[in-house]
């Protein structure tokens, strides 16, 4: 076929309650153009959530919304130019829609999970999605634009001879909190420290024990008793909510037990943080049998990962990550959002390791939910609630409540150095 359809639209973006507006028409791949029997030309806009497993791989589609023009109504013989600059009014036809700003799904499975998904039969317009996984399935929320030329019937016949074009459009949803209320999922670990480092170097050496008898001759081990002793419990926080495009609010505390501790607090050093993102995407899809069921797949996103090798910030009680190294959250990550049949959920965890006299310290996290809010922000949209966030353990001591822009931008840092000397430590936690 030398000539086809052509949809021109005016941007690529939309938001739901937007005015999707353009034209159709005939464009011709002979340098002189050509003419066209045409019966009629229509047009549809269709909104769909689609799902599949990975077997059978039968796809479950959901229709959003549809609309439908027609554009032209033949027969007539139209004439397609060579190329979109000999366009004139004779030779395309307007089209006009506008997108919903909510959705009621047609062929909606109420059976469908209310934990995973959606399950309101009417709801605010899902984001444009895709994710394919090879072993868990597929899932999309497309937007398509589709411009159908039928030709005209011969002897009473149509002929099914024709043109189809299609194109889509991506759907976004701002935020409708500006600033979300942060509430604070902890892992915390207590150590229990014994070494002579913790000591200043001038006491040290008045305060070393020989080994006895049976220490050295390793019938028992060497007794840590008399060592100095620092107790400590380090806390790290991570919020369950948190704006893509911006800082995550990560708060490390280090509370030291001075009744339990016979020295006076030592210095903490933060050597290195690690931030892991896991995404989790459901979906509700059909089985081998023709039944129902949910399927998820999940990805491990190292978001950020810093390593403190020669100035070492000090972490006095309290320490905003944020002072010391980007925790920015990835822009290209899509909000977190729950349809009919889709759900796309976060989990953040965080590992830290400080160091305290030649020592260190891990503190491994687990993954906690946290939702994504998108980065664009829209007071229009606060008639539609934003996911709830799920807490797995809500924090009873929440980070202090300080005004990061004012304060200095980062804290005392120090440039480290290693000593060897008699330590004994254990953890619990």
């Amino acid at each position: 076929m030398s000539w086809s359809l052509h949809i021109d639209i005016q941007r690529s973006q939309y938001r739901a309650g937007d005015t999707v507006s353009g034209s159709v028409c005939l464009v011709s791949q002979c340098a002189k153009g050509q003419e066209v029997d045409a019966g009629s030309i229509t047009i549809e806009f269709t909104g769909k959530s689609t799902t599949a497993k990975h077997w059978p791989g039968i796809p479950n589609s959901m229709k959003l919304f549809s609309f439908r023009k027609t554009l032209f109504t033949g027969p007539r013989r139209l004439y397609a130019p060579y190329n979109l600059i000999e366009y004139t009014n004779r030779d395309n036809w307007p089209f006009m829609f506008t997108l919903p700003r909510d959705c009621s799904a047609s062929h909606r499975d109420s059976s469908a999970s209310p934990s995973y998904f959606n399950s309101d039969p009417n709801q605010p317009l899902p984001i444009t999605f895709n994710d394919d996984n090879v072993q868990g399935g597929s899932c999309s929320v497309v937007y398509e634009l589709q411009a159908v030329l039928m030709s005209p019937p011969k002897n009473g016949y149509y002929t099914n001879a024709g043109c189809i074009q299609k194109v889509e459009i991506s759907v976004r949803r701002p935020r409708s909190i500006q600033q979300p209320n942060v509430n604070f999922n902890t892992k915390s670990a207590t150590f229990t420290y014994r070494s002579l480092l913790l000591l200043p170097r001038e006491d040290r050496e008045l305060a070393h024990r020989s080994l006895t008898f049976k220490e050295k001759l390793k019938l028992k081990p060497p007794s840590t008793e008399h060592l100095p002793k620092a107790v400590f419990e380090i806390r790290m926080q991570t919020p369950s909510v948190a704006i893509i495009g911006q800082p995550l609010p990560l708060m490390l505390h280090v509370n030291y037990n001075s009744e339990a501790s016979t020295v006076p607090p030592p210095i903490f050093h933060l050597k290195r943080v690690t931030i892991y993102l896991c995404e989790e995407t459901s979906i509700w899809g059909f089985k081998r049998a023709g039944e129902h069921e949910s399927t998820r797949w999940t990805k491990e996103i190292t978001l950020q990962e810093k390593e403190f090798e020669t100035r070492r910030p000090r972490v006095e009680e309290h320490l905003d990550l944020r002072k010391v190294m980007d925790t920015i959250v990835d822009p290209e990550l899509t909000p977190t959002f729950k349809t009919f049949n889709i759900a796309r959920t976060y989990s953040l965890k965080v590992f830290v390791r400080l160091e305290c006299a030649g020592k260190d310290h891990l503190v491994f996290g687990d993954y906690k939910r946290c939702t994504l809010l998108a980065d664009e922000y829209d007071a229009q949209t606060a008639a539609y609630n934003e996911p709830a966030p799920v807490m797995d353990d809500e924090d009873n001591d929440p980070p202090p409540p300080y005004n990061f822009v004012t304060l200095e931008a980062v804290p005392e840092y120090s440039v480290q150095t290693h000593h060897a000397g008699h330590d004994r430590n254990n953890q619990t936690g």
